[in-house]
């Protein structure tokens, strides 16, 4: 009887899981322009500030004071030039919002940081900042997807940060690029 009931409960389990994710898909929405696509949650909105250098998009809500930033290069490079990209423009920006943290009375601290970007690994830098007493951070990453480079920023006081985790989740991990797509590489094994 034990088991019969432990099974009626899986399965009741599995159709509720089953059904947020078809109510949570039905909430995504996806960008698609000139080569670059990810999926978003409906409730933000996307402004475009692209340039013929790069695509630049901000993604945002009118509630909250987080915000999600592409910067995705145009042209194509090869894995070895990333370094170069780097010195180019993702310093650039790390030292720019330095800077805004800066200009507006914080201290921001700065540490490494790692992460995925369209289920490749990203490298990053996690600057944290108290703007009036409340805590805030802007979570950088960069990675090569697809010979472009992609570069993102999910940036906000701690607290919105915290509660809009999946919308970050959700534009991390489905970005795409055209072009040969970078496979990832396999861990080593112990």
């Amino acid at each position: 009887m034990k088991i019969i009931r432990f099974a009626a409960e899986i399965f009741a389990l599995i159709g509720l899981l089953s059904a947020v994710a078809v109510a949570q898909a039905g909430d995504t929405k996806s960008f698609a322009k000139d080569g670059l696509s990810f999926d978003y949650p409906a409730g933000w909105s996307v402004q475009d500030d692209s340039s013929t250098d790069a695509q630049q998009l901000m993604l945002s809500r009118t509630d909250s004071d987080a915000q999600i930033r592409l910067l995705v290069h145009r042209g194509n490079i090869k894995a070895e030039k990333l370094p170069d990209a780097k010195k180019a423009f993702i310093d650039p920006y790390i030292s720019y919002l330095n800077k805004q943290f800066e200009s507006i009375g914080a201290s921001p601290k700065q540490s490494p940081d790692a992460s995925e970007i369209g289920g490749l690994k990203a490298e990053g830098v996690n600057v944290t900042a108290s703007i009036g007493g409340e805590p805030g951070a802007a979570k950088i990453y960069w990675a090569l997807v697809g010979q472009r480079v992609v570069m993102l920023t999910y940036l906000g006081p701690d607290k919105d940060l915290k509660k809009y985790l999946p919308a970050w989740d959700l534009v991390r991990t489905s970005i795409k690029t055209d072009g040969a797509q970078a496979t990832p590489k396999p861990s080593p094994k112990p």
